[in-house]
């Protein structure tokens, strides 16, 4: 997936960042800090002007083309910076520095790629549309049910949507498309109603309004919620606002369009598709396929599919990556993996740690999983109790970092922390550890892999013997509330000691001391506190205290 051995991404954005200073700038202050530590890739959010100004985190999409230099939505600035900050923030990663309005190549400094966070299936903030448009009430629960017929809030109906796009701030580049109600599906804001020849009032946030027809001598002359999308809710095409209409030839080309010139514009590496359960598959394979033509060159693309089991996950691959002309190559997120953090997490001692290893992306398709503890949507302070608590975010992340399958993504907030000011509660730094793990990631993590797994206890040893590899490693993790947990691994390596490298644990603060990396003798485990040695089967009990993660090393060899 990423050009590196063991690649490592990282989402360089939370829902709670403040608008100052500007992320971009941020950016290219840490751009040399990822680099030293290890990351091969960043992921950074929505670069384009958003309906809420400088308030939004960048899905509410207004403009795609404004990337920070027009003066629309009261705001020249995007809340993550001008444009010229986005510029200078991506040639940091990538290695470069703008003197005297040239490019030069900073010596010694490694490429990270940068990935854009791509939004293709909603927009916000137009203006009421000149034209009324015919409309049916659609229930949001189950979008099977549309309400014909007669009676009250039932048949047809014209609406006035939020669907008149015009961007005066911006004029007629680089891009002329003006954005009208026909090329929308569906919308949840109305301006007005017209009823039976008489204006109307429905209920806030009662109905989705689903647009019926094209223009008169438009093919396809109807309307229709796509196909190839979640079948949650009877059809989860709608997601919010203007919902974009993908039946149109003409939609499809101006997206692709944008595309290709944000690709071109930022030097991105790749892409984030956003929501992609709210649109056809087959058109997140016509947009890569397109783009990755256009730009000539190869672009990583990864998809977000939130979906708790892995079928929906395998089929949508299956239609971008197998199906149709032109399959494409994409990833996507294990949100099925993430999904057993969070749980486990909460439950503890009453989860089985045993269900972390199978019906997972990681565990049934590991080449396209892209591995994650934590994200933007639901880090703590978003959805009640939707958050992985503290205490296993170590163990998460060893399981990610450290494992042979998968490409791991860290989070924002779980390595920079996050002011309490922020989220209502704020979060320990994970920097410490994290480093640590990408360092071992590195160094150890290659070879063969050998995993066991009990109820509350788990471990893996990977072998090593490969190009890059300085050793044997061994990890156990260990989900009980009490009690140091032993499991016996194979290791390969007989009548040999392996040494304690760290054993990591939260401490129950959500303060700077959130985090407790020993790097020295760990008491708890008696009179293998700094050594164990394997038999002369290589086998070994390998140990790790409760709630937390502890790395064994091959002696002989150590980190760089």
């Amino acid at each position: 997936m990423s050009h590196a051995v063991n690649g490592v991404m990282f989402q360089f954005f939370h829902w709670f960042l403040p608008s100052t200073p500007s992320l971009w700038t941020s950016l290219r202050a840490e751009a040399d800090t990822l680099r030293s530590v290890g990351i091969d890739a960043v992921w950074i959010p929505p670069p384009q002007k958003c309906a809420s100004g400088t308030f939004s985190n960048g899905y509410d999409v207004y403009d795609h083309f404004d990337l920070g230099e027009y003066d629309q939505r009261g705001t020249i600035p995007t809340k993550y910076g001008r444009k010229s900050e986005l510029h200078d923030a991506i040639n940091a990663l990538h290695g470069y520095v703008l003197q005297a309005g040239q490019l030069q190549k900073v010596a010694g400094a490694r490429y990270i790629d940068v990935y854009v966070d791509i939004v293709l299936n909603q927009k916000f903030g137009g203006e009421p549309d000149p034209d009324l448009w015919q409309a049916i009430r659609v229930n949001p629960d189950n979008r099977t049910e549309e309400y014909w017929g007669t009676g009250y809030e039932r048949g047809l109906i014209d609406i006035r949507g939020y669907t008149w796009f015009r961007y005066p701030g911006r004029g007629l580049r680089p891009s002329s498309f003006e954005w009208r109600a026909r090329h929308f599906d569906s919308v949840d804001r109305v301006d007005a109603i017209v009823q039976n020849g008489a204006p109307f009032n429905d209920p806030d946030d009662k109905y989705i309004y689903r647009y019926l027809h094209n223009e008169l001598g438009y093919v396809p002359a109807d309307k229709s919620f796509g196909t190839w999308v979640s079948l949650e809710k009877g059809n989860f095409e709608f997601l919010s606002g203007a919902d974009i209409d993908f039946g149109r030839f003409d939609v499809r080309e101006e997206l692709k369009y944008w595309g290709a010139w944000l690709a071109k514009e930022i030097g991105a590496d790749g892409v984030r598709l956003d929501a992609v359960k709210h649109y056809t598959a087959n058109y997140s394979r016509e947009w890569l396929g397109h783009v990755r033509a256009q730009i000539g060159r190869p672009l990583f693309g990864v998809a977000e599919y939130i979906a708790g089991d892995t079928g929906p996950l395998h089929s949508y691959l299956t239609a971008v990556s197998a199906g149709g002309d032109y399959p494409q190559d994409v990833a996507v997120f294990d949100f099925p993996l993430r999904f057993k953090f969070r749980n486990a997490s909460w439950a503890q001692d009453q989860f089985d740690l045993r269900d972390l290893n199978r019906d997972t992306m990681m565990a049934e398709q590991p080449a396209k999983a892209v591995t994650f503890v934590e994200n933007h949507d639901y880090q703590y302070g978003r959805a009640l109790d939707s958050h992985v608590r503290e205490w296993i975010k170590p163990i998460a992340y060893a399981f990610i970092l450290l494992r042979a399958a998968g490409y791991p993504c860290i989070f924002h907030g779980d390595y920079y922390g996050i002011d309490k000011t922020l989220d209502g509660r704020g979060q320990p730094s994970g920097k410490e550890y994290l480093d640590l793990l990408i360092k071992v990631r590195k160094q150890f993590a290659l070879g063969e892999e050998r995993y066991y797994s009990e109820r509350s206890a788990a471990g893996w040893v990977r072998m090593g013997g490969v190009p890059g590899a300085r050793g044997a490693l061994a990890v156990v993790i260990n989900i009980a509330g009490s009690g140091v947990r032993a499991i016996n691994i194979d290791t390969g390596r007989v009548n040999k000691r392996f040494y304690h490298l760290a054993t990591i644990k939260h401490t129950g603060s959500y303060a700077a001391d959130g985090f407790l990396v020993v790097r020295s003798a760990y008491l708890q485990y008696g009179d293998k506190a700094e050594a164990l040695w394997t038999g002369p089967d290589g086998r070994a009990d390998f140990l790790a205290d409760s709630a937390c993660v502890t790395i064994w090393l091959e002696d002989g060899v150590g980190l760089n």
